[in-house]
């Protein structure tokens, strides 16, 4: 090949790397999607409030409390495996369609609940499979529009869809329920799928053809490797902590005195789309498993430090939290679901949330009764050290 050919090639080369890294992450088809999933999201996070409702409304305790929050959690686990089978074998957007509208019937029945009991619970088990239909169909659909070098930060700024619901959705919840009853609060959730479910409609989906190695064997092959296994015991750790922050957080305010703890969900979101926003490609340009180990060190300062709440005060603790969180998830996530056909994306993020989830579920259960009898701050400690234990995990994984 001579010189000129060769500088041609150079050049040509340089190019597409250029046209590669000035392409924008947000196109018009992945905007789409993320307007419909912040839809969602604000139906969704809406009952992060719900502890607040039970405990005001409803007198229920920490340990029924925890018990309910791990029956939803628990269905999203189960739901959420199931689901990553069938979007793999049926396509994304319609289970997208369906979850949204299963979540809008469900959000607007909590408008008749005036007791604690079967209806409560059923409803919420109702909202775990319409999460998990979501979930994996909207994450599956971000994944497979991302680009292979931006992957961390296309899952990150996917979950931005959630995380800014996190904050604008309780806010606007608790607002609604003081002023105009928790009727009214439970109806704008309900909105908020239905717009969800209407705009899913104009989600593009590219045509697919999946193998015939797309049915529930597949999903435990998958599930029983190496990397796989380690990462259930990370993640799940990791949504035992989250789970406790999210729950307890506010009956300890409450009983320190603390009636408004909506500033914990607005600082938390903020400080988690700051470090999407700004720091979100620090994963795909580093080192993943450093990132994601610093960022869970961060995860346990903000457990322990919630055992000095009346001190510190809700939120600079939520910017911690928000902080690790924001970084983490999609860095970690990032590193688990890179390198994987189409056939098996739905599966390890229906895999990686539905441990995330099951880490919450047994969480809120364990650690509601541990808060009955030894305190919140109790809890708060062994959340923390569930992280510390989640870094070794993650360490000896990343070990050559």
């Amino acid at each position: 090949m001579s010189d000129d050919a060769l500088s041609r090639r150079t050049l040509l080369a340089h190019e597409h790397a250029d046209r590669k890294r000035s392409t924008p992450i947000v196109t018009r088809r992945f905007a789409t999607l993320l307007i419909a999933q912040a839809c969602f999201g604000y139906s969704f996070s809406s009952f992060f409030l719900l502890p607040k409702y039970l405990a005001s409304e409803l007198r229920v305790g920490p340990a029924e409390i925890g018990l309910l929050t791990a029956a939803n959690g628990l269905a999203a686990m189960v739901f959420m495996f199931v689901m990553g089978v069938l979007v793999d074998r049926f396509g994304r957007r319609r289970f997208l369609t369906a979850g949204s509208l299963l979540m809008a019937v469900a959000s607007l029945a909590f408008a008749a609940v005036d007791e604690m009991g079967p209806l409560i619970y059923a409803l919420r088990l109702l909202q775990g499979l319409a999460f998990s239909m979501a979930f994996v169909a909207g994450a599956t659909l971000a994944v497979d529009q991302a680009r292979p070098e931006r992957l961390g930060q296309t899952i990150g700024i996917f979950g931005l869809t959630m995380l800014s619901m996190n904050a604008i959705a309780p806010a606007v919840m608790e607002e609604v329920a003081t002023h105009h009853g928790w009727a009214w609060a439970f109806g704008t959730a309900s909105g908020g799928a239905l717009l969800c479910a209407l705009l899913s409609g104009l989600i593009h989906e590219e045509p697919r053809r999946p193998s015939g190695d797309a049915g529930f064997a597949s999903l435990l092959r998958v599930a029983r490797r190496p990397e796989q296994a380690r990462a259930a015991v990370v993640i799940a750790l990791v949504g035992a902590c989250f789970g406790s922050l999210f729950v307890f957080h506010q009956l300890y305010a409450l009983e320190l005195g603390i009636t408004q703890v909506r500033v914990f969900f607005v600082s938390y979101a903020a400080t988690a789309m700051f470090a999407r926003l700004v720091l979100g490609s620090l994963g795909d340009r580093l080192d993943r498993h450093r990132v994601a180990s610093a960022m869970l060190v961060v995860y346990g300062c903000a457990s322990l430090g919630m055992i000095a709440l009346g001190t510190l005060g809700l939120a600079p603790l939520g910017a911690i939290f928000g902080l690790a969180h924001g970084l983490f998830y999609p860095t970690y996530n990032a590193t688990i679901v890179a390198g994987s056909s189409d056939d098996e994306r739905g599966k390890i993020m229906a895999l990686f949330q539905g441990w995330f989830n099951a880490g919450m579920a047994c969480g809120s259960f364990l650690l509601g009764f541990v808060a009955d009898a030894m305190g919140y701050p109790t809890v708060f400690l062994l959340a923390g050290l569930g992280i510390f234990i989640a870094l070794l995990v993650l360490r000896r994984g990343s070990s050559p």
